[in-house]
């Protein structure tokens, strides 16, 4: 009896622990977001995305170059990143598979998932910057696809590991070659998964400024040269939160709030499709 006494008053004690760590995490995300939504409303208007930034200490203006350059910016890093992680976990989940290479492999996407992005910023910075001698666009979505890599990679993998070895049996005896039971089986049964880690790795670089710093810069006027520095909007909201104006601030408000919108749809997007795909 005293044994049972003691399992439950440690398990109120762990449980009341428990509850508090999570309201107490729940509390400051409440905070931020409710911070970020109250001032970033009032900044929020047409001119912000039509509207180019005007000079300091006049008032209006936009950050029409801002959203432009980060589309620009994100987009390549995809159409750069997604590929090589989506064929990185491919050849580890089917070519590799229990080999040592593969496991190699893994702890070192495991590494670079939770490598620093300003370590990122600084590496792309001396191969793409400092030898051209100029900062560019191209760098900054390289810096980002370098984040985004491992993400997709990872996702890949284990997605493509949890489709059953059976379909690709039958579809050998069928007499199909490896390379179509890999796109036409078994791509197809992890497509979903594959999706979602690509929508997660967008938001884990939609967010990112550090990497910007070092590769893209800034650029106070419209730009699509992706070889000169390329405006974005997760600098411009680091440069107007440290400026003196109190219109830099307002816009910077906004622009949180917008990023924090787009990376909040992205993620409920993800967890939309894995419980619309695997919820039953």
């Amino acid at each position: 009896m005293n044994i049972e006494r003691k399992r439950r008053i440690t398990n109120l004690v762990a449980l009341a622990l428990s509850s508090l760590a999570a309201m107490v995490g729940l509390f400051w995300l409440v905070f931020i977001l409710g911070d970020v939504i109250v001032h970033g409303i009032r900044g929020l208007n047409l001119s912000l995305f039509l509207e180019d930034p005007v000079p300091p200490g006049i008032e209006g203006g936009g950050l029409r170059n801002a959203f432009v350059g980060q589309v620009l910016i994100t987009l390549a890093a995809t159409l750069i990143g997604v590929p090589v992680g989506v064929l990185g976990g491919t050849f580890l989940a089917e070519y590799a598979r229990g080999k040592k290479l593969s496991r190699v492999i893994s702890i070192l996407s495991d590494i670079m998932v939770s490598v620093p992005s300003i370590v990122v910023g600084t590496f792309v910075y001396a191969i793409m910057v400092k030898p051209l001698g100029h900062f560019n666009g191209w760098a900054g979505a390289v810096a980002l696809a370098i984040i985004m890599i491992p993400v997709v990679l990872r996702t890949t993998e284990d997605m493509l590991t949890m489709v059953p070895w059976t379909l690709r049996e039958a579809a050998f005896a069928l007499g199909a070659p490896y390379y179509k039971v890999i796109i036409q089986v078994v791509y197809r049964g992890a497509a979903t998964g594959i999706l979602t880690g690509v929508l997660l790795s967008i938001a884990r670089v939609a967010g990112e400024t550090a990497p910007l710093l070092f590769t893209s810069f800034n650029n106070s006027f419209f730009s699509w040269d992706m070889s000169e520095p390329v405006a974005s909007l997760t600098v411009t909201i680091f440069q107007y939160a440290m400026g003196p104006y109190e219109s830099w601030h307002l816009q910077a408000w906004a622009a949180s709030l917008v990023i924090t919108l787009f990376i909040l749809l992205i993620t409920l997007a993800g967890r939309f499709i894995l419980k619309w795909r695997f919820g039953r």
